[in-house]
């Protein structure tokens, strides 16, 4: 009578180590891959985000470019400024302004400057002079507001006034009466790659002599 032989234990553990490995390398390789996708978000988030961050910076310079152009071509009147009552000054120097606040969305940003078809049809010719552009795929175009209701002499029932900007010297100042002069806003739009858009705007006043 012959008795069955039983399988050795190296034959069994062979062969259930092989499903093992196999579970284990599919296991690594779609761990991999998934690595590999979590890279590439990562990358293209960190690239945007770069993108946004030099949108913003560029209408930094906007804005500080359009007030030191807006301010030469006002020049320093005293008080009223009365060259900033009438809509589209500075067409010389290249930009777009507004004598009165124009309408604004819920952020306060002019509905004006939002995209470039509504910036064409309210300033014309000027939307174009108004455009820098600075390389790598930037664009960006600024527009000038004086905060008044009315294309009048700049006055406190019509015009958000200040006298933030009163300088040491002022000959016609008073420590009774500080002349205060109108406050203009400025808002700068910057667009660029990958859909990158940006809105910054600063209030600002003129200097009086």
């Amino acid at each position: 009578m012959r008795i069955p032989r039983l399988p050795s234990r190296s034959r069994a553990q062979g062969g259930t180590a092989l499903p093992i490995a196999l579970v284990m390398v599919t296991v690594m390789a779609m761990a991999s891959i998934g690595l590999v996708r979590m890279i590439d978000s990562s990358t293209l988030l960190a690239r945007n985000a770069s993108f946004q961050r030099d949108a913003v910076n560029r209408n930094q310079i906007a804005i500080r470019t359009a007030i030191g152009e807006f301010e030469a071509e006002a020049g320093k009147h005293f008080a009223m400024l009365k060259n900033t009552e009438a809509d589209a000054l500075g067409q010389a120097g290249g930009f777009a302004y507004s004598a009165i606040a124009l309408p604004t969305d819920s952020a306060g940003v002019p509905l004006a400057i939002k995209d470039d078809a509504s910036f064409a049809a309210a300033f014309g010719a000027l939307a174009s002079t108004s455009a820098i552009a600075s390389g790598e795929g930037m664009q960006t175009v600024y527009l000038i507001e004086r905060l008044c209701s009315l294309q009048e002499p700049a006055a406190d029932n019509h015009c958000a006034m200040s006298s933030t900007r009163v300088p040491d010297n002022c000959s016609r100042c008073s420590s009774v009466s500080t002349p205060r002069t109108p406050v203009f806003r400025v808002t700068a739009r910057t667009n660029g790659p990958r859909g990158v858009e940006a809105l910054s705007q600063a209030l600002f006043t003129l200097p009086i002599e």
